[in-house]
């Protein structure tokens, strides 16, 4: 979800009361992480059952968002391939 704060990335206590949840709430592996720092636009990820139910904030991007692994679908160019035999 996205969050609007300052030019400095708000902590995750920070970002979850500007989302009005509990700092337990957010993933404090996935951090804070700056979209657009000088609109003061972070994303956050916070637990799917702890969703707020009301809008915060005006952003204009708000969540929630999914979050798929992101893997190479092949070798990077270059790469040998781990099953070729030359």
């Amino acid at each position: 979800m996205t969050i609007t704060a300052g030019e400095v990335s708000p902590s995750i206590a920070e970002a979850a009361a500007l989302l009005g949840v509990a700092s337990a709430d957010l993933n404090p592996e996935f951090g804070v992480i700056p979209i657009d720092r000088s609109l003061g636009t972070y994303v956050v990820e916070v637990r799917a059952d702890r969703l707020p139910q009301e809008p915060t904030g005006t952003a204009p991007y708000r969540g929630p968002f999914s979050n798929p692994r992101i893997e190479p679908l092949s070798p990077a160019s270059g790469d040998k391939d781990p099953d070729s035999k030359s």
